[in-house]
This record gives structure tokens, C-alpha cells and sequence, in this order.
């Protein structure tokens, strides 16, 4: 009997693997199958997108339930629903008929609790011995039909097979999908990388180029897609072109965008590489000057102020006018921003009047945090502006360079010129200061007086007022003066054309220092002070007489500064100086001088040099030319006789334009009493 239930249960294990091949060959294609589809669906979303972390968890969880769920009755159920032995023993029964119902007989009347009441313990027996000898000559276990294992195989061959050939295609790809269904993280291999390297921060209003390292399995002519999203805007699609190649055998590809300010975010994508997440660009304003102060450091040669420094002007915009020669432009900026440079460069008129850069300037100062900077640089005669370029920490330029013009001095010699003739007394409470100035304005004739010897005699003075002007100072004064005798023809020459004195002499004047407390204002257009024709202060006052006020002059008086701690003096100069005739002599004939006689002419013209000539000419360069009365004043010696007729017809007319000025002066106020 051990032996037929030993059979029975072998039978049964058999039954049981069958039926658990079946099913587990069922669990293992719908499980593997649907594993494959989310790994596909994984694939395939990857390839535009990341797939959402929610989205992964939920495929897992579905697919571990729907593992889970069919474990039960593929696998669970089937291996517990496998025939009872009773179920068996009557199966082997069709199938041997020799047993004749021995076996389910002997196997249900042999279990214990069996109820065997009226039956024949001997016929039980041999029922028993009967089933065991027929099993014993029979294999049970042959019964076992095999074929639901045989279909489970073929279910399940497809579903293997397809994911062992997936392995041996591309071993790396199904073992990271694979760990992407487990949640173990991973990203999916493509035939091309994509890796920003884009700039994050770009100057506002510039031209954004995005950049994307790119390795793998690309080529020169491939071309891909940035996709751009502004703030606020809807997305834009630029094309993504070859670059340049590395030498470790990358690309760079890129896509050129149009001048924006607005930050957006941006993702690549090239072939089937892509960005895994969306990189961001924002802006922010380049250097960029705000305020420019320029300061025109004069030339040493114009003198210093009282705390020994170089006078100054300024330009607060920055914009330099008549810079002087030799004088030096000091710039200061503010910027929007903290620079890390900041550049001034010199401009200069170069061939056919194209620009030219000069060196930059030198940097005196980068202060404030980055935030201000002066230069400073020396003038040329052919500087035209300057122009500042600035590089903040990021390395952004200013896109348009702040410029400014320097307009240098025109090259100009002194201007001077004559003033007329006067007698009138520079002390306005004089009598003879009294009404219009031109009462006493009038062509003063130079004499020839007899000293008693038959023929001889002496000639007066010229009375020679000037006054000069120049930006550069005025330095040296002559006068340049030839006499053209009686009857011949003048050269036509002019002083600057005779430096050596072949025709035109020069007399130096002499510069005169005057304390103002004394001798009073300075009174241009008679070339004196108004002290000048004082004797006696007084009261009352007394003045000197006519014969010696003629004689009064000064030679060169440079004015002072109106205010010497800001502004340089010696810019205006002027004089009087009474150039004596008597001892002039006049060519003859050759190697022979003559003094000179009624209706000899004296030409005389005024020569002013500036302190820059005089500065140049200290450094042993050459000199500036100088600047001249802009016409002779001609003087022609006459007779004693004709000067009394010109001074007393002068004299008349004084006289009535003297006495028209007080009628017409009655008519609008009383007379004094």
C-alpha cells in the first residue's frame, strides 16, 4: 500500500509542476511583456522629455501590483488546485483498465477512519495486494500529461527571447531602463550628448549666443533645435549649427538669438540628444559712464598758483575747448557699475584726417568700489577726443565707448594792436578827463625843431600806445621800426620777413611792476595808470605839465590775474612808450647815415612774442613767430611851423566839440551856479 500512495503522491508533485510551469509561464510573458512596454513607453518619453519622478513611481507600483495580482491564481491557485490522490487513482484506473476499480477501492477503504463495516477483512486484503502487485508493475508517474508545461514554454519563449536579444543588442540601454523600472536613477545612453555651456549672466540688449558641448556620434552637418522660453512669452525655436571642434573630439554646437533683456529658459537638442533639464539666462545692465569731468592742467610756462600748483579749467561735461600746448587733460568718470577696467584712449588725427588711437592714457585712480577712475594725458597738436572703455567682473564692455571731443587751440600768435593817440590825463577827476574821450584823440605830429646851427635841428618823439592779448601769455615786446627817407621808395617788407635786422630794428621794452595802491588802476586805452600824471597827491591834487606828461610812458605792463588762485595772469598786456626820433639816422648812400630832416618817414610796428616761444626757445627749440600790429603807424617828420598850425586847428576843434557837449548837455539838467 506504501508503495500505490508513494506513486500517487509522485504523480501528484508531477501534476502540481505542471500545472505551476503553466502558470508561472504565463506570469513571467505578462509580466516580462509589459515590463518591455514601460520600458519602451520610458524610452520613448525620454526622447523629448524627462518623465516625470511621479510618473516612474506609478509605472513601478502598477506593474508590482499587477505582478503581485497575478502571482495568485497563476501560480498560488494552480499549484493548490492539483488532483487529489482519489482524483488520481481513477484516472490511472481509465487509463489501466487491468486495476478494474482496485485502486480507488484499496486507496479509500485503506485511509484511516475508513468505514468498513460488513466487509471481509480477507477480501480487503487481496483487493489491497492485488492493487499494490498491479501498481507495482505500472509507472504511475508515465500518466502525467506534460503538454500545459510544453504551451507554457512557447508562451513564454517570445517574451525571453525578445529581452535576451534586447541584451545582447545593447546591454548598457536595457540594463538602464531595467534599473529605471526599479527606481535606481540612471539616464538613458544616446548616440549624442548634449552639455550647456552657455554664459548665464549676458549684458542687457546683446546678442545671446547658446552653446552646447556635444560628444558621441555626430557630424559637421548635423543641425538641431534650442527651444527658448522667455518670461512670460510663448516658446521660440532657433536652429542649433556647428561650431568649432575641440582637440579631445567634441563639438560645440550653437544658435545665435537676437538682442533681448528678458531672462528666459532654454533646451537643446540634437538628434536624439537632448538636455535633460531647462538652463536659464539672465541680464544685467554693462558698464557704462554716467558723469565725465575733464580738467585742463595749463602749461607749467603760464605760471602756478599761490599753493604752487597748475592752474586749471573745467569742462563738466568732459568736452575740452582750446587746449592749451603743453598742457595735460585730467578725466574723471562715474560709471552705472564696479569695473574691473577701465581705459581712457587718446584720439588723434591721423592721414587724410582719419583716426588714430595713442596709447592709453595713465591711470591715476580706480575708486569707489570700481565706480570712478580719472586718467591723464598730454595734449598734441593733433588730439581730437578720447574715448573710455570699461570691463566689469563678468567681462562685459561697454557697447558704445562714452566719447568726448578735445578741441586744441588754434595755433594763433598775439593779437595787438595800436590805440590812438591822446592827451587826455588818465585821472578820471581831471579836467582834462572830462567828456567824450575822443575831445582828445588826434594825430600828434612828430617835429623837426631847430637847435640854432644853419641846417641842424632835432625831431620829437611818436607817442606808440599798444595793447596785446594771448591765451599762451604774453612774454617779450619790441618794437620794429625803419625810417624811410624823403623821396624813396619804401621795400615792401615786413618784420616777420626780416629776423636778422637788415632793414627793421628792434627795440626791446622794458616790463614795469607796479603796486596799483599807488599808482592807481590800469587805463588800456591810454597805455598808463591813473596816477600816472600826478605829482602830488595832495589835496589838492597836482598834475604835471603838458611838455613833461608827454614824456611819461610805460613801457610793458603785463595785467595780473583778476584772481590768481584760479585763473593765470599775463594774458593781456599793453603800454605806452614815446619813441624818440632825434636819434634815428637814415641811409644816404652806401656805408652812409644821415640824421633825419623834414619829410623823413618813421614806420613802426609792435612784436609780441608769447611765453611758449619763450619756452621753446629755453628747451633750445625753435621758436613760435610772433604777433604784430596788424598795420604800420607811419609818422612823416614836418616843420615846426606845420605842427603849431596842426596842434591850434586841433586845439579849435577841441574847443567847439567841447563847447557842443555842454549846450547839449544844458538842455536836459540846470546849469551848475
Amino acid at each position: 500500500m506504501k508503495q500505490l500512495v508513494g506513486q500517487l503522491r509522485q504523480w501528484r508533485f508531477r501534476e502540481r509542476l505542471v500545472r505551476l510551469a503553466w502558470g508561472g509561464s504565463g506570469w513571467v510573458a505578462i509580466v516580462a511583456t509589459v515590463l518591455a512596454a514601460a520600458c519602451l513607453a520610458d524610452w520613448v518619453y525620454d526622447r523629448s522629455a524627462d518623465v516625470p519622478l511621479v510618473l516612474r513611481v506609478m509605472a513601478t507600483i502598477a506593474q508590482v501590483a499587477l505582478a503581485v495580482g497575478l502571482g495568485y491564481p497563476l501560480l498560488l491557485r494552480a499549484w493548490a488546485r492539483a488532483p487529489r490522490l482519489d482524483r488520481l487513482a481513477y484516472m490511472a484506473e481509465q487509463a489501466i483498465p487491468e486495476f478494474d476499480h482496485r485502486l480507488v477501492t484499496a486507496l479509500q477503504l485503506n485511509r484511516p477512519g475508513a468505514d468498513t463495516r460488513g466487509m471481509s477483512k480477507t477480501l480487503l486484503a487481496e483487493v489491497t495486494r492485488e492493487a499494490g502487485e498491479m501498481a507495482a508493475r505500472h509507472r504511475l508517474t508515465r500518466l502525467v500529461n506534460y503538454r500545459p508545461a510544453t504551451r507554457g514554454l512557447m508562451i513564454v519563449a517570445p517574451a525571453l527571447l525578445g529581452w535576451a536579444a534586447f541584451f545582447l543588442y545593447n546591454p548598457a540601454l536595457a540594463a538602464i531602463l531595467l534599473q529605471r523600472q526599479a527606481l535606481l536613477g540612471g539616464e538613458i545612453p544616446r548616440s549624442v550628448q548634449l552639455t550647456n555651456i552657455t554664459q548665464d549672466v549676458w549684458p542687457s540688449g546683446a546678442e545671446v549666443i547658446l552653446k552646447y558641448r556635444v560628444t558621441g556620434e555626430f557630424t559637421e552637418e548635423m543641425t538641431g533645435t534650442a527651444y527658448v522660453h522667455p518670461d512670460g512669452q510663448p516658446t521660440d525655436e532657433y536652429q542649433l549649427r556647428f561650431d568649432e571642434k575641440a582637440d579631445d573630439g567634441s563639438a560645440v554646437f550653437v544658435a545665435k538669438l537676437p538682442p533681448s533683456s528678458t531672462p528666459f529658459e532654454f533646451r537643446g537638442r540634437l538628434r536624439d540628444g537632448r538636455t535633460r533639464t531647462s538652463s536659464r539666462v539672465t541680464f544685467e545692465p554693462p558698464p557704462q559712464v554716467l558723469e565725465i569731468e575733464a580738467l585742463q592742467l595749463l602749461p607749467g610756462y603760464l605760471g602756478l598758483n599761490p599753493s604752487g600748483g597748475r592752474y586749471q579749467r573745467t569742462y563738466p561735461r568732459g568736452e575740452v575747448i582750446n587746449a592749451l600746448p603743453e598742457s595735460e587733460i585730467q578725466v574723471g568718470a562715474t560709471f552705472n557699475k564696479p569695473v574691473t577696467v577701465a581705459t581712457l584712449i587718446p584720439i588723434e588725427r591721423g592721414q587724410g584726417n582719419k583716426e588714430a588711437d595713442r596709447p592709453p592714457a595713465k591711470l591715476i585712480q580706480l575708486a569707489d568700489e570700481g565706480k570712478y577712475a580719472e586718467w591723464r594725458f598730454p595734449i598734441t597738436a593733433k588730439t581730437i577726443g578720447y574715448r573710455i572703455e570699461l570691463t566689469d567682473a563678468r567681462g562685459f564692455t561697454s557697447p558704445a565707448p562714452a566719447r568726448r571731443g578735445v578741441r586744441v587751440w588754434p595755433d594763433e600768435p598775439p593779437t595787438v594792436e595800436f590805440r590812438r593817440e591822446s592827451t587826455r590825463n588818465p585821472d578820471p577827476t581831471d579836467f582834462y578827463a572830462q567828456g567824450s574821450p575822443d575831445l582828445y584823440v588826434w594825430e600828434i605830429p612828430v617835429a623837426w625843431q631847430p637847435t640854432g646851427a644853419p641846417g641842424e635841428g632835432d625831431s620829437g618823439p611818436i607817442q606808440v600806445i599798444y595793447a596785446a592779448k594771448s591765451e599762451l601769455g604774453i612774454g617779450r615786446v619790441n618794437l620794429a621800426y625803419r625810417v624811410i627817407p624823403k623821396g624813396e621808395q619804401a621795400e615792401n617788407l615786413h618784420p616777420r620777413d626780416d629776423p636778422a635786422e637788415r632793414v627793421f630794428k628792434r627795440l626791446p621794452l622794458t616790463p614795469y611792476t607796479a603796486d596799483l595802491a599807488k599808482v592807481g588802476k590800469w587805463v588800456p586805452d591810454l597805455g598808463l595808470f591813473e596816477w600816472s600824471y600826478v605829482r602830488q597827491m595832495g589835496p589838492p591834487r597836482t598834475y604835471l605839465f603838458p611838455p613833461e606828461q608827454l614824456r611819461v610812458q610805460v613801457e610793458l605792463y603785463k595785467l595780473p590775474s583778476p584772481n590768481p588762485a584760479t585763473s593765470p595772469g599775463d594774458l593781456e598786456a599793453g603800454g605806452r612808450y614815446n619813441f624818440q626820433t632825434n636819434g634815428l639816422k637814415k641811409p644816404i648812400s652806401e656805408g652812409q647815415l644821415a640824421k633825419l630832416e623834414v619829410g623823413d618817414t618813421v614806420e613802426l610796428y609792435v612784436e609780441v612774442f608769447d611765453k611758449y616761444s619763450e619756452y621753446l626757445e629755453g628747451k633750445k627749440l625753435p621758436g613760435r613767430p610772433a604777433g604784430y600790429t596788424r598795420e604800420a603807424r607811419r609818422k612823416t617828420i614836418v616843420s615846426e611851423e606845420e605842427a603849431g598850425k596842426l596842434y591850434e586847428a586841433h586845439k579849435r576843434l577841441q574847443d567847439r566839440l567841447r563847447s557842443i557837449t555842454d549846450d547839449q548837455r544844458g538842455i536836459f539838467q540846470p546849469k551848475s551856479p
